[in-house]
């Protein structure tokens, strides 16, 4: 890693890394702020800002059209609401960087969080780059997460020693950092129903492609984790995640497994006729053509739920 004059990092062949932030944001409010706060009070921010309003109604990013935020390269986009995924989709189209960081509307960055994302993003590989996060007040860490269950929930995996990034099995998708040119080859954020599920199915169709999920345990930031959001929910959304991604990555008993789950939840049998009859055989013939491993070997090589 070399800098530039002006103090850019620069990759092994010498090319600057310049990041665009995503922030997709639905009626946040004052989280929003301070969230944006501790961007700018760090030792490194961003190269531009792009907030994604997810069809909020709060006036919570409207607030930040002012030329003070644009002044620090904050550009707000609006989108009639569509759920984090389609959020932060329309923000990575709008990217100009070299490489995105994925950051949740309710987070606070440590001094130097973006900083080690950049210097991890110049020298490392094509990867995924999975920070440490903790909740609001918490002094525990999670750096990446694995599957626990056939409900497709996760566990944080506690961080490793500081020093190069080492593999999980799952970048959270509350802060996140990728090349984008892997983004974009990878598609992006899968077509998941409001929250929940896409960060895991990014994970897995990173890893099956050959591109490895990375913690960056020395990049630490706080996340405020909370039962529900500010926002109202379909009840079924997240049963049609489970079942889409169950559909797209898994065969036999583990597919079997997780629709299962789905059979026991509100709205199941609509649910179930919405993930079958939608393009997941279209989706899986993408993730199978561009895989170099299988979802039975991110299981033999991160462990298994069963």
């Amino acid at each position: 890693m070399i800098r530039t004059a002006s103090g850019a990092e620069r990759g092994p062949l010498g090319r600057p890394v310049t990041v665009s932030l995503v922030i997709a944001s639905l009626d946040e409010g004052a989280e929003l702020h301070e969230t944006l706060r501790s961007l700018f009070a760090g030792s490194d921010v961003a190269d531009e800002t792009i907030v994604v309003d997810d069809g909020g109604t709060d006036g919570s990013c409207a607030a930040l059209e002012t030329e003070e935020w644009r002044a620090r390269g904050v550009v707000v986009h609006r989108i009639p609401r569509g759920g984090v995924a389609a959020a932060r989709n329309a923000g990575a189209r709008l990217a100009r960087g070299t490489h995105l960081v994925f950051l949740d509307a309710h987070c606070r960055l440590e001094r130097d969080c973006l900083g080690r994302l950049r210097a991890a993003l110049a020298t490392g590989p094509d990867a995924v780059l999975a920070p440490a996060l903790r909740d609001f007040g918490a002094t525990e860490l999670g750096c990446g997460a694995r599957l626990v269950d056939a409900d497709l929930r996760v566990r944080w995996l506690p961080p490793g020693p500081d020093g190069a990034p080492y593999p999980v099995p799952i970048a959270p998708g509350g802060c996140l950092a990728v090349r984008r040119a892997v983004f974009e080859g990878l598609g992006g954020f899968g077509a998941f129903r409001e929250l929940g599920l896409e960060d895991v199915d990014f994970s897995l169709r990173a890893w099956r492609a050959g591109i490895d999920v990375l913690a960056v345990p020395s990049a630490r930031l706080e996340h405020r984790f909370r039962a529900y959001p500010p926002y109202r929910l379909n009840s079924a959304s997240r049963a049609y995640n489970v079942a889409r991604l169950a559909l797209v990555h898994f065969d036999g008993s583990r597919r079997e497994e997780c629709l299962r789950k789905v059979i026991g939840t509100p709205r199941a049998a609509e649910v179930l006729v919405e993930a079958f009859t939608g393009d997941w055989e279209a989706q899986r013939g993408v993730v199978t053509a561009t895989s170099v491993r299988s979802a039975e070997a991110f299981f033999e090589r991160f462990g298994d739920w069963r």
